[in-house]
């Protein structure tokens, strides 16, 4: 089971955005949604879209250049998310729209995205090219339309592609290897893998004792994906490559020794959501990532959550 978390315990503050420390915002543009995924941080659909106009307003009063994190529910279902993604270019900030994919699929659509110059792309592939797979974990048999969304993104060879991956036990856990056959069929050789394990935030379909640990998600990692244990192991507890930011609950590594380079070649991004740390939220305290409030300041990101579970 999972144990109750005890608010008082988790460092919560919130920041204006003239004085914000973080190095990623994430701007929960919509709560709607075209899925019902079983595992899902902001269930609430009721909340009204965001505004454009108090978006701009924030934006203008950043003094620091950041990722801004364009999320959901599904941000493709925002109308105006391509003026979101300009707004943010033309203040100088990097960009970043972390989407199911389901929109993906339509060519035009990808088009107005690359027409942006944004460069930075995430989409969750849970299932990778199984249905059963999909219909178990996000309550929808869309693997055709998956992998069509990604064909688009690939084809161009323009966004520096992310695609998401939550390991459910006794589901999909051979999505690494399932993935990587995908990559090669298609040739994509510039990629990152992102694996993590279920969070106990929102709706989620394990609890801390039924779910992946990260030893074993590292475990079938390497098996899948033909390296070792040791190599994974040898870059936990580096700091972001971007950020200079130590986060322990996540390890970032090249497939190939010798690739340096971090957007370019195939890359794995793994993360332990789960909670069993005596906190209750994935990586308390962590100090990259932040998150706007309904007030328009900004708050830790895993904590705003956890403080505002179930509604914004």
């Amino acid at each position: 089971m999972t144990t109750p978390v005890d608010l008082k315990n988790l460092n919560y503050y919130e920041q204006e955005p003239e004085d914000q420390t973080f190095y990623d915002i994430v701007f929960d543009i919509t709560h709607r949604c075209n899925m019902e995924c079983k595992n899902c941080y902001i269930p609430n659909r009721l909340i009204p879209d965001m505004r454009l106009e108090e978006y701009t307003a924030f934006v203008k009063r950043l003094t620091k250049k950041i990722m801004i994190r364009l999320v959901g529910a599904e941000p493709t279902l925002h109308p105006q998310l391509i003026d979101f993604i300009n707004i943010a270019h033309e203040h100088g900030h990097r960009s970043v729209v972390i989407t199911n994919g389901l929109r993906l699929a339509s060519e035009s659509f990808v088009d107005k995205l690359q027409a942006t110059n944004m460069t930075h792309l995430c989409m969750s592939m849970n299932g990778v090219d199984r249905d059963d797979w999909y219909e178990e974990i996000d309550e929808l048999r869309c693997a055709d339309k998956k992998i069509k969304a990604f064909k688009n993104v690939v084809r161009r060879k323009f966004f520096d592609l992310s695609t998401g991956h939550i390991i459910v036990k006794g589901v999909n856990e051979d999505a690494p290897e399932r993935m990587l056959a995908l990559i090669d069929k298609e040739g994509v050789e510039d990629i990152t893998l992102r694996i993590k394990n279920v969070g106990q935030l929102g709706r989620y379909m394990n609890e801390v004792d039924e779910n992946v640990k990260l030893p074993d998600l590292i475990s079938l990692t390497a098996k899948q994906l033909k390296v070792s244990e040791d190599w994974i192991w040898s870059h936990y507890g580096a700091p972001n490559r971007y950020t200079n930011v130590v986060e322990m609950n996540t390890i970032e590594f090249p497939l190939d020794p010798n690739n340096k380079q971090r957007y370019s070649g195939r890359w794995v991004k793994m993360t332990d959501w789960n909670t069993d740390n005596g906190i209750g939220i994935p990586d308390p305290g962590n100090t990259r990532r932040g998150r706007i409030t309904a007030d328009w300041k900004v708050a830790p990101f895993y904590e705003h959550i956890k403080m505002n579970e179930g509604e914004y």
